[in-house]
């Protein structure tokens, strides 16, 4: 097993995680939807993302291929406030039949590290609050909600 940052050569396996946990997510809520057949689209925003100086696409992999992801962003915000340089978790999944093993919490914890380094006073996520077991999770890592983040849909999805 090996954890590392992901690169170019690695888009079709980032994308294939990508829409696992899309599709995973689409359950909790329709925010978390997506067009099939807008691959080529988003294949360029996730390679575009990938090439980001500030954004890091952790993998950790087995002989098979990747068993998870963690995309981890640095912001620099207001120098008024008192934390202003955000550590961003973005995209996290942990194949199921690698979950319980360590694995997300090795794959935040190498997150954690590069975004100390790059100077990050404080990180913050989204998780969906349909989501117990991802609630759960980081909860256990020491995260809290600071803000209820609402989504209000103003129009429906095109099929």
């Amino acid at each position: 097993m090996t954890i590392r940052t992901a690169t170019r050569p690695d888009l079709d396996a980032l994308y294939s995680m990508w829409c696992e946990l899309m599709d995973s997510h689409e359950a909790y809520h329709p925010v978390f939807g997506y067009y099939r057949q807008a691959e080529p689209e988003l294949r360029r925003v996730l390679l575009q993302r990938l090439q980001e100086p500030y954004t890091r696409f952790f993998v950790v992999e087995n002989a098979e291929g990747l068993m998870g992801l963690l995309v981890a962003m640095y912001q620099i915000g207001n120098n008024g406030m008192h934390f202003s340089r955000r550590g961003y978790i973005a995209e996290t999944i942990v194949r199921p039949q690698y979950r319980r093993n360590g694995l997300g919490r090795l794959l935040f914890e190498t997150a954690k590290e590069w975004l100390t380094r790059q100077g990050a006073d404080h990180l913050e996520l989204q998780v969906a609050v349909a989501n117990p077991a991802g609630v759960q999770f980081w909860t256990a890592l020491g995260f809290a909600p600071s803000t209820y983040h609402f989504v209000l849909p103003l129009t429906p999805p095109v099929q």
